[in-house]
C-alpha cells in the first residue's frame, strides 16, 4: 500500500463522504471491510459541536444495515465496551482481547457474540481526540473468520486512521452553514416541523394537503440548505437556531 499516495488523495478530496471513501479502499486492501466513524463522548459538549442527539453519534459507515439499525433500537452505546474503553484507550484496542477482560459484562459479552454474528469480526477500534478533549472512534471489522495479521497491520492502520480523521473533520466542519445564512420557505418549515413532530412523508402530505413527493422535495431543500445529512440533524439544528418550534 502507498500511505503517501492516500494521503495526497484524501487531502484532495472535496467532501468527507469522498475521505470515508479512500478510506475505506485503503483499509480493505488490508482486510477491513467493514468500518465506522463516530463519536464515543457521551456528553452536552460533542452534541453542541456535532448537533447529533444520539449517545454515540455515528458520523459515516458500512457496517450492515440490519445491525446499525439493531443497535440503535436496542441503544446498545449504553453499555457497548469499546464505547465505554476508547475514552481512557491511547492504542488501538482489538476486539478479541475486549472478552478477556475481566470486567466484561455478561450483557457486552452478548454484545461482542452478536455483532460477530452480524458479520463483524476480527475488529479493531483506535481512538482519536478532538481539539476540545471529544473521543471518537474509528472501528475496523471483517466479514471473514480468519484471522488477520493485525500485528503487521496495526501500525499502517494509525497512520491511515490518523489521516482520514483530520480529513474528514476538516471537511466535515467546513459544510456546516452559520445559523444567520438559513432561510427556509414556509412550505419547508412546515414539513420539517411536522417531522420533528414524528410525522412520516405521508402524513404530512395528508396534513397540509400536497403530494408526497412534494414532501419529500421540501425536506430534502431544507437538509441541504441546513447542511445536514439526515432527519434527525436536521432537526436539532433548525430547533437550535430557531426556525422551527415544537
Amino acid at each position: 500500500m502507498d500511505i503517501e499516495h492516500y494521503i495526497e488523495e484524501t487531502n484532495r478530496a472535496e467532501t468527507a463522504e469522498e475521505v470515508f471513501r479512500l478510506f475505506q479502499t485503503h483499509v480493505a486492501a488490508l482486510g477491513f471491510d467493514k468500518s465506522i466513524f463516530g463519536g464515543a463522548t457521551n456528553d452536552e459538549l460533542f452534541k453542541d459541536r456535532f448537533e447529533i442527539s444520539l449517545p454515540a453519534p455515528i458520523l459515516v459507515n458500512n457496517y450492515p444495515e440490519d445491525w446499525t439499525k439493531h443497535y440503535l433500537q436496542n441503544d446498545y452505546a449504553r453499555f457497548d465496551p469499546v464505547i465505554a474503553m476508547m475514552p481512557r484507550q491511547w492504542g488501538p484496542l482489538v476486539w478479541r482481547d475486549i472478552a478477556k477482560k475481566d470486567h466484561i459484562t455478561r450483557k457486552q459479552k452478548r454484545l461482542l457474540r452478536e455483532s460477530e454474528d452480524a458479520g463483524l469480526r476480527n475488529g479493531v477500534s483506535l481512538p482519536m481526540r478532538g481539539p476540545d478533549g471529544e473521543t471518537f472512534v474509528i472501528s475496523l471489522a471483517s466479514e471473514h473468520a480468519g484471522d488477520l495479521d493485525l500485528a503487521q497491520n496495526l501500525p499502517q492502520l494509525r497512520v491511515i486512521a490518523a489521516q482520514f480523521f483530520f480529513s474528514f473533520m476538516d471537511l466535515w466542519a467546513a459544510r456546516r452553514p452559520e445559523p444567520q445564512s438559513v432561510s427556509l420557505t414556509r412550505r419547508e418549515q412546515e414539513c420539517l416541523q411536522w417531522s420533528a413532530r414524528g410525522k412520516s412523508a405521508w402524513d404530512i402530505s395528508v396534513i397540509l394537503n400536497i403530494s408526497e413527493a412534494t414532501v419529500r422535495f421540501h425536506l430534502s431543500n431544507a437538509f441541504s440548505k441546513l447542511g445536514a445529512g439526515n432527519r434527525v440533524s436536521a432537526i436539532v439544528r433548525a430547533l437550535r437556531w430557531g426556525l422551527i418550534q415544537l
